[in-house]
């Protein structure tokens, strides 16, 4: 029994995944243009971080020649203070220079390491675009190819399909020809019915046998005339 059920738990299970696959298949122009419009947006949120973190670089290198500048200015002041003789003077000056240059290094490599990180994220960037692009002109693609096979299979369902115009049109215009063959059917049955009646076809039979009785008649009038002329 626990094998039967299992069994028919696991058909269930395939009938589901070959239902999602065919909802996928049958919308998977529309889920393609949905997931292409999230990458989108996802690349544009990356955009602003990559924008943001470069704004920091900027800051980091603002703050790198403010510590550099401040050091020059403080050796100026240690060597005034050198040639004035102030040695303690001189070596608290140079202890405010190794504080300048200390954090000057230490926003430089921080911004080094920065920039390699914004380097890396600017190529990322740029492949998704041209992935995007890519995906983008395939849609298109997609879409043609689609339109392609949905007209195709509507003239073979509808253009060569008992039901379609062409094909009752060609109905209608056996029809009409099947009815002109019947008219002229009739016609001719009629014209021959009128010659019987009226004796035509007998007069068009002995002329076709080379009889012909008006012909005879007259012959016949001439005849006599020859030979009782007028007096």
């Amino acid at each position: 029994m626990r094998s039967i059920l299992n069994k028919l738990l696991t058909a269930m299970r395939g009938g589901v995944n070959e239902l999602g696959e065919a909802v996928v298949d049958g919308q998977g122009n529309r889920i393609l243009e949905q997931e292409l419009r999230d990458s989108e947006q996802e690349l544009k949120q990356a955009k602003q971080e990559l924008a943001a973190l470069m704004a920091e670089s900027a800051s980091l290198a603002r703050q790198i020649r403010s510590e550099q500048d401040n050091a020059s200015k403080r050796e100026q002041d240690a060597r005034k203070a050198i040639a004035a003789g102030e040695e303690d003077l001189a070596r608290e000056v140079a202890e405010r220079i190794v504080g300048h240059e200390r954090r000057g290094a230490e926003l430089t490599q921080t911004r080094e390491l920065l920039q390699q990180r914004i380097a890396g994220l600017k190529e990322r960037v740029q492949r998704a675009e041209k992935q995007l692009a890519d995906y983008r002109r395939e849609l298109q693609v997609v879409k043609t190819n689609e339109r392609v096979l949905r007209t195709t299979a509507q003239i073979d369902t509808n253009i060569n399909s008992q039901k379609s115009s062409l094909n009752t049109a060609k109905e209608t215009l056996e029809r009409i020809r099947e009815r002109q063959a019947r008219e002229e059917d009739r016609q001719t049955a009629s014209a021959t019915l009128e010659k019987e009646l009226t004796g035509a076809d007998l007069d068009e039979k002995l002329k076709a046998a080379g009889i012909d009785g008006e012909q005879d008649a007259i012959d016949n009038v001439l005849a006599r005339l020859k030979d009782n002329p007028a007096q």
